[in-house]
């Protein structure tokens, strides 16, 4: 049975969300990582120590994949949890058909997921050699995803242009979804 014929408006499913992108002196964050800070601690002491050179926050956009993804959960089909960031150089508009990004350049699992209440971050540390593109686009997958480009299930899908293709700045990257 579909979800539709279910009952299941998939228009009224909501989510508010954002991702913000930090650029940081080459080797900072790795350094601080080492030293044994978690990535939130490296990221928000670097950030104080003026070691972030560009800093970019957007809305997501969750696709109707992602709101399926949901749905499917809700009434017991077999699914797994979210677990890769992607970033992608397409500068075509994220829309709500979306299954996957414009043009994936480079994938890594999170390092690190936390919830508060309603409240889902996911952060992701990308090395400068890791992201060396003129990013344009990023997106959160999971349900089957892996290390290969386009896999799994695409949930969020948004636009966010960070220039690293000189591969001059670490990169790190937090999305968070308000669930309401």
């Amino acid at each position: 049975m579909g979800l539709c014929e279910m009952g299941l408006d998939m228009d009224n499913l909501k989510f508010k969300g954002r991702s913000t992108v930090r650029a940081f002196r080459k080797g900072v964050i790795p350094y601080l990582m080492d030293s044994g800070m978690t990535l939130q601690d490296a990221v928000q002491f670097a950030k104080h120590a003026g070691f972030c050179v560009h800093e970019n926050i957007v809305d997501n956009l969750v696709v109707t994949a992602g709101k399926v993804l949901v749905a499917d959960f809700l009434v017991g089909e077999s699914v797994t949890g979210l677990n890769y960031h992607a970033i992608g150089t397409s500068t075509t508009a994220p829309a709500a058909g979306d299954t996957q990004l414009g043009t994936e350049a480079a994938r890594k699992v999170f390092t690190s997921i936390t919830r508060s209440s309603v409240s889902v971050v996911v952060s992701v540390f990308y090395t400068a050699a890791q992201s060396t593109f003129n990013i344009k686009e990023g997106g959160i997958f999971g349900n089957g995803a892996t290390g290969t480009a386009n896999s799994g299930t695409l949930f969020s899908h948004f636009t966010q242009s960070e220039d690293n293709s000189a591969g001059g700045n670490d990169l790190t990257f937090d999305w968070e979804l308000l669930l309401r």
